[in-house]
């Protein structure tokens, strides 16, 4: 049971105890559910009347959004439905002073998805109405009730959205009847024509409605086309636990089908690490981020509705399964798999159902900038027990079926190992009688020695200790910083690299800072 939830007066069993209604701490006390009279049911009028005038004037684009909206129901998002409904949740919920929790109910007649966060607004209801504006662009925003909502109308002719500021339908019929009267066409647009509805009156008649409006904001809920749910049964199903990695602000998540348990998603933060708990398994992970200021030719390859040059790149890096392919993500998974462990995350400009990325200067860029972020955050997975595990949760090898952007990720990761050591200077000393000590010059310097090292063995016929190696490396090297640890990094590093070590990359894995 999570505390946010505020369910005392609820009758479904899963949010009750044996014993009676569970006893919450008092919240703060939510706003009103305003009806279709008030302010912003008002402008939902004014802003329906306004559409059917512009129809009038221009019936070019009945046809335009009628197929807009149909190659949305249709496409590439009309199996991606629940993760719109998902990211527009987690969107206002990072807008909201207070707030963590989304939940996704499917029954037999209606699918669900509430959340306790910002309640719509006027540019939130221009949002529902129109397919390529947003409220809250830029390309660090999830939600914003963008294209991809429109599919919506793939399940259901009448969705419906409620917020506490104000409620309203889309009916398909009804659309279809006022725009038919002005403008004869084949097919009409549905989500232009909002009406307000009022929220009690609707609750009256659903006891699941009624239960969500005692705590959530904001609530769609969309009754169900004939052979709508086994879609959506599966989305649920299926729905991956890693996204709350990358919306710190959502804590819980909930998932619910008609017949099945529910499944709960919860995100722990333990300092820099993060727990995610799920009804079968816990994992830890940690997460790094970095912001990158596009270039002139990035930005002009951008995607249309991003208003800031700024991008957000996040990595999350599994912190007790580092092995394994991973994933790009553009909030949620794509088809392509990543040569880096974990999931690359980043508002990546994709085709039109969001499975791969396109070719241009605006992807280039952010692989470029993530290559970076990942190189400089790897030396801070390295642990006393793992010296190496950075370098685990590096890079596989180059496979033949590769992609063009997950070889640049490759290459670009090297790159940046290179530049780290292009950075360091190395001030080189001759001395002593043991071999280990000979004279040494030039860039590759400390990394012949180690190579070298690594070869030889002692009286009993064993190969150097990697703190013997480092502790050699030290009285040669004055001021290095060589450790056991990133000796056994290089080792590994060394392995599995496919085209050797340069100095340089050797440079930065063995952490040589030397001082003239």
């Amino acid at each position: 049971m999570k505390q946010e939830y505020d369910f005392a007066g609820a009758k479904r069993g899963v949010f009750r105890r044996a014993s009676g209604p569970i006893k919450l701490p008092a919240r703060r006390a939510k706003e009103a559910w305003q009806g279709p009279q008030d302010a912003l049911g008002r402008f939902v009028r004014a802003e329906a009347r306004e559409t059917l005038e512009a129809y009038r004037a221009r019936p070019h684009l009945v046809a335009e959004h009628a197929n807009q909206e149909y190659d949305a129901a249709q496409g590439g998002h009309a199996h991606r439905l629940l993760y719109e409904l998902i990211q527009n949740g987690a969107d206002a919920l990072g807008h909201a002073g207070s707030g963590q929790t989304i939940l996704v109910r499917l029954t037999e007649r209606f699918l669900y998805c509430a959340d306790d966060g910002k309640p719509m607004d006027e540019d939130g209801v221009r949002c529902l109405m129109l397919a390529h504006t947003s409220s809250k662009m830029g390309t660090a925003e999830i939600g914003g009730f963008r294209k991809g909502f429109k599919s919506v109308l793939g399940v259901s002719d009448t969705p419906e959205f409620y917020s506490r500021a104000v409620s309203v339908r889309f009916n398909k019929a009804r659309a279809a009847e006022r725009i038919g009267k002005h403008i004869p066409a084949k097919r009409y647009p549905t989500l232009r024509l909002p009406a307000p509805i009022d929220a009690e009156t609707e609750a009256a008649d659903d006891d699941d409605l009624r239960e969500l409006m005692s705590w959530a904001t904001n609530i769609v809920r969309l009754p169900l086309a004939e052979g709508a749910f086994n879609d959506l049964a599966t989305q649920v199903q299926e729905f991956p636990p890693e996204f709350l990695l990358f919306v710190p602000h959502v804590r819980y998540l909930t998932l619910e089908r008609v017949g099945e348990p529910p499944c709960e998603f919860t995100l722990h933060h333990d300092g820099e690490a993060l727990r995610l708990d799920t009804a079968s398994s816990s994992s830890w992970w940690q997460c790094y981020k970095t912001t990158h200021t596009l270039s002139d030719d990035a930005r002009a390859d951008s995607r249309t509705l991003d208003d800031t040059g700024d991008v957000q790149l996040a990595w999350a890096a599994p912190l007790d399964r580092p092995c394994g392919p991973g994933h790009f993500w553009a909030f949620f998974p794509m088809q392509m798999t990543s040569p880096l462990a974990g999931i690359l995350k980043a508002p990546w400009k994709t085709n039109e159902d969001a499975q791969n990325l396109l070719a241009g200067p605006y992807n280039d860029e952010l692989i470029d900038a993530a290559a970076r972020m990942v190189a400089a955050a790897l030396p801070s997975l390295a642990t006393p027990k793992g010296p190496a595990k950075h370098l685990d949760d590096l890079l596989r090898r180059e496979a033949a079926g590769d992609r063009t952007h997950s070889r640049r990720l490759h290459e670009g990761l090297h790159a940046a190992l290179a530049g780290a050591g292009e950075r360091t200077t190395l001030s080189i000393r001759s001395g002593g009688s043991d071999r280990s000590k000979r004279n040494i010059a030039g860039r590759g310097a400390v990394r012949d020695l180690v190579v070298e090292l690594l070869t030889q063995r002692d009286v009993n016929g064993m190969g150097l200790r990697y703190a013997e190696i480092a502790r050699r490396v030290r009285e040669c090297v004055p001021g290095a910083r060589t450790s056991a640890a990133s000796v056994a990094c290089y080792k590994q590093y060394a392995k599995r690299c496919t085209r050797g070590i340069t100095p340089e990359q050797a440079a930065a894995i063995l952490a040589i800072e030397v001082r003239q």
